[in-house]
């Protein structure tokens, strides 16, 4: 494995990574502003790094990681879960507020973006299964998203998501089917 770059929002985040991982190279994207010159460093960091996306759970972070994955060819994943996010007062969300324990979780859990997906995922399946266009769609998408640790989703993210992450049909069902008992 190559040496690793994780990228997050904020120097909040940014200091709480060092805390934890202090040898680790950070770099932030100044929250959603991120500029051309940071994007250029890590076009060029991604030729001899593992560039790892690290991003706030909230809109924003889904912004810059969508930004930044058009933009880098070997980027990996790593997602926390909006409840475990919360600052203590409930008014701010970000890595930072996450335990020492969640973080660690979410890193070893990251995902690789698969540039060749053979996913069979469909639009038509995720409506079959009741993930779209259903009353509770968003709650099974909500478990099935936790579960796969692929981050919060909406049924257009979803898709997308599971066609880069190279998931099949059938891991979906198998997540729901535990779910459900």
């Amino acid at each position: 494995m190559k040496n690793q770059v994780i990228v997050v929002e904020g120097r909040n985040d940014a200091s709480r990574l060092k805390q934890i991982f202090p040898q680790t190279t950070i770099i932030t994207t100044n929250g959603s502003a991120i500029d051309e010159n940071s994007i250029e460093i890590l076009i060029e960091l991604d030729k001899t790094h593992d560039i790892i996306l690290f991003l706030d759970p909230d809109h924003a972070g889904e912004r810059i990681r969508r930004l930044l994955s058009k933009k880098i060819n070997h980027v990996h994943h790593a997602f926390l879960d909006q409840e475990k996010a919360y600052s203590k007062n409930k008014k701010k969300i970000g890595i930072e507020h996450a335990t020492d324990e969640d973080i660690i979780k979410a890193l070893s859990e990251m995902k690789i973006v698969a540039h060749e997906s053979n996913s069979d995922i469909t639009h038509t399946f995720l409506y079959e299964i009741k993930l779209k266009g259903h009353k509770d769609s968003k709650n099974l998408r909500h478990i099935l998203s936790t579960k796969m640790k692929i981050g919060y989703v909406n049924g257009k993210t979803l898709y997308q998501r599971l066609k880069t992450f190279n998931i099949m049909k059938q891991e979906v069902i198998e997540v729901l089917r535990e779910s459900s008992s």
